[in-house]
């Protein structure tokens, strides 16, 4: 994933794609996400539709997360 593509990512995107993660992780229902975001990260192919959850992070989702935590790392 480019830093580009991460440029585009406002950090209440990051937020809402933790969220995913971690209903995924736990086979928890994920909580409403609002259609401009849902749309993006599916756009980015960070999330899928997943039919018993409604929401599912992919892989990429999940790299693209690892790179924004190292990220925030780096910075403070």
């Amino acid at each position: 994933m480019s830093h580009a593509t991460h440029s585009n990512m406002t950090p209440e995107d990051f937020d809402w794609l933790r969220k995913a993660h971690a209903t995924t992780d736990g086979n928890r229902d994920p909580p409403p996400v609002p259609m401009e975001i849902a749309s993006k990260l599916r756009a980015f192919g960070f999330i899928t539709s997943d039919t018993v959850s409604g929401l599912a992070i992919t892989e990429g989702g999940r790299d693209a997360l690892l790179e924004q935590d190292m990220r925030d790392a780096e910075d403070r």
